[in-house]
């Protein structure tokens, strides 16, 4: 996949906010493996009129998937974790079901979505099917593997990400978890029709998906992001050799169209190209990044159309042959 234009015109940006009633948007292009600018358009207050900056930050969502994928994976190089040992042995004191099969769990089945287990539901879970007989999107087992991570490191999620992530790669406008600072920065979120929402004033603890949380609670926006995706192309996420071809290699058939590595999308039609996205609500994201071409990017939108903006707005602006595929999956994803 190669970036086929030399850049987004307002126009351009105009068509789609309107097109997917999406009020605000930030994205970074990454061409020939270097960033370029950030991008802000349109306002993240209706109510006030704020505009949009390069520095606004958003809910991710699942992109916290790609980084805590990544940190699972230097645990493992460094001999904490063993991708192919049932992690139950690593924490039997940590009990989410009652059901046998979670002895058979490993990493690289929580990362590839292989674990069986369900997106969200009520405890105890119940298998949607054997380890590593199926596919099914699941925050549980990244949240699941989390508490693991948190026990045997005796390191918080919070501070995992601090030190692997936002400090060495200077994410700065970015968090694990909700904060008065993180509120100052945040947009608020739009429903289909437009309508905005109040922002968040406390970490969000409701449901069985409470922060923090390996399956969402990442806060970021597409300056910071970026680096992150440059972190994947560059240095290979800081893994060996063999670890990130693992990471990037399909582990997983999600459908015809779409496989899973070990945290990373891969489109069949372009193994090169890997890519995850966001959706909390009105909050959606999209990043992609080839890891041949050093083409690709992402985009953060505060409108529940963000995800089909996203996907419209780098099929204008690539060569990618998989974007109605990665589109069909997300239909259906979670």
């Amino acid at each position: 996949m190669r970036l086929t234009s030399n850049g987004i015109d307002l126009k351009m940006l105009e068509e789609l906010s309107a097109k997917y009633r999406v009020p605000g948007i930030t994205f970074r292009l990454i061409r020939g493996g270097a960033a370029e600018e950030t991008i802000a358009f349109g306002i993240k207050n209706a109510k006030t009129g704020e505009s949009m900056t390069p520095d606004t930050m958003f809910e991710a969502a699942s992109l916290t998937k790609t980084l805590f994928a990544t940190l699972v994976l230097r645990l493992v190089d460094r001999g904490i974790f063993s991708l192919d040992k049932p992690v139950a042995e690593s924490a039997q004191e940590i009990r989410i079901t009652d059901d046998d099969r979670i002895r058979q769990v490993t990493i690289r089945h929580i990362l590839s979505h292989g674990a069986g287990l369900p997106n969200w539901a009520d405890k105890p879970l119940s298998f949607l099917f054997d380890p590593g007989k199926g596919f099914s999107y699941s925050g549980e087992g990244y949240y699941y593997l989390q508490k693991i991570v948190e026990l045997v490191t005796g390191k918080s999620f919070v501070d995992h990400l601090i030190d692997e992530f936002f400090t060495p790669l200077g994410m700065f406008n970015s968090a694990a978890i909700w904060t008065p600072s993180v509120r100052d920065r945040m947009s608020c979120k739009f429903d289909e029709k437009g309508v905005m929402f109040p922002l968040r004033d406390h970490v969000d603890l409701a449901g069985h998906a409470p922060e923090p949380n390996a399956a969402w609670s990442l806060y970021s926006g597409a300056r910071d992001f970026s680096k992150f995706l440059l972190e994947i192309l560059h240095h290979q996420g800081h893994l060996p050799a063999s670890l990130f071809r693992e990471m990037r290699s399909s582990q997983n058939k999600a459908d015809e169209g779409v496989s899973w590595g070990l945290g990373l999308g891969i489109p069949a039609k372009d193994p090169s190209a890997v890519w995850h996205w966001g959706d909390n609500g009105g909050y959606r994201s999209f990043a992609v990044i080839d890891l041949s071409t050093g083409d690709g990017g992402c985009v953060f939108c505060n409108g529940a159309g963000g995800t089909d903006l996203g996907l419209e707005l780098f099929s204008r602006i690539t060569d990618g042959v998989f974007w109605a595929e990665v589109g069909r999956f997300l239909e259906t994803a979670e």
